[in-house]
C-alpha cells in the first residue's frame, strides 16, 4: 500500500547527516476511506486521525486502517 511505501521509505532515511547527526524517524499512519469508513470528508478527517491514535497507543510506527464506526 502508498502506507507502507512511505513509512518503509521514511524508516530507511537517514537525516542531518551533513551536520555529523544521524536522525532516523518512524511513522504512525491512519488510514480512511469513503464511504468505507466516512460519508464526508470531515468524517474522512476524523476517521483518519482515531487510526493514527490507535497505531500510537499500541507501540507507534505503524499503520492501521479505519472501518465503519
Amino acid at each position: 500500500s502508498v502506507a507502507t511505501r512511505i513509512r518503509e521509505r521514511l524508516r530507511a532515511a537517514c537525516f542531518l547527516t551533513s551536520e555529523g547527526l544521524s536522525i532516523r524517524l518512524t511513522a504512525s499512519i491512519g488510514v480512511a476511506t469513503l464511504p468505507e469508513a466516512a460519508g464526508s470528508a470531515e468524517e474522512l478527517l476524523k476517521a483518519a486521525d482515531t487510526a493514527m491514535y490507535k497505531v500510537k497507543a499500541s507501540g507507534k510506527d505503524g499503520i492501521f486502517i479505519a472501518t465503519a464506526s
